[in-house]
């Protein structure tokens, strides 16, 4: 499983929301990725370290996907399903001035709209079920750890990668990974790049840098999947609709 999370060439399918009315979301209603079967909660509510936040701190969900790798020539892998969450109060108060003005159409064509995206410390989560037997932690542990140093050395050269270290150090051996495991990472306005597995928090790391770094894998450059990249935008251009 090691090598195979590593190995290319891999497909990354999504599921498009279509156009979110972000007003009527309910907490009963959920999106299914479709090759998976999945289904994703419409709206996250944050529990970290067993309290509720209010619904104030609800993220919604603005787009779906998954990852499909190939093992040999005829036969894939679906690896897991992923889910793309923000805090629409967050997106308003912090796009909401310089976008909302501009067309959902324009907007998601905007390279600079999902450079503030993450540039702006809006809350936001990614959250992975795992949808297969014998997931290792420390293939998802290296596949993660890969991509982030490469993002961090390309935004900052000079970069202490310390924040990289002390994420990668979470992921320990005795974690479980079994079919439908939920993980999420989850980024705070503070700078906080919150992980949690099958519902417990594994641990923190205060880094600005690393927050990007983690959530461009989704929404910046070469993302995992550029069609749910394009979902994402649109559907928080709407979001920046309503504000």
């Amino acid at each position: 499983m090691h090598e195979s999370m590593g190995r290319s060439p891999c497909e990354v399918e999504s599921h498009r929301c279509g156009a979110l009315s972000f007003p009527d979301l309910s907490r009963t209603r959920h999106a299914v990725e479709p090759r998976t079967g999945i289904e994703f909660p419409m709206i996250l509510d944050n529990v970290i370290d067993g309290e509720n936040y209010s619904s104030s701190t609800s993220e919604v969900l603005v787009g779906t996907g998954s990852r499909t790798i190939k093992i040999v020539k005829i036969k894939s892998l679906k690896v897991y399903a992923f889910a793309f969450y923000v805090h629409p109060r967050s997106v308003c108060e912090k796009l909401g001035p310089k976008y909302a003005s501009i067309s959902v159409a324009e907007l998601n064509k905007c390279g600079g709209f999902y450079e503030d995206l993450l540039r702006e410390d809006i809350d936001m989560t990614v959250r992975l079920v795992i949808n297969c037997n014998g997931m290792k932690v420390n293939a998802v542990k290296d596949v993660f750890e890969k991509s982030l140093r490469a993002r961090l050395e390309k935004a900052n050269p000079n970069t202490d990668y310390h924040c990289l270290e002390s994420f990668g150090s979470y992921f320990s051996k005795d974690i479980p990974l079994p079919l439908g495991t939920v993980i999420n990472f989850r980024r705070t306005a503070a700078g906080q790049l919150i992980t949690e597995i099958g519902g417990n928090q594994i641990g923190a790391v205060h880094s600005k840098d690393l927050c990007r770094a983690f959530f461009d894998m989704y929404i910046g450059t070469a993302p995992v999947s550029e069609q749910t990249k394009e979902e994402i935008g649109k559907n928080v251009a709407s979001m920046i609709k309503t504000c």
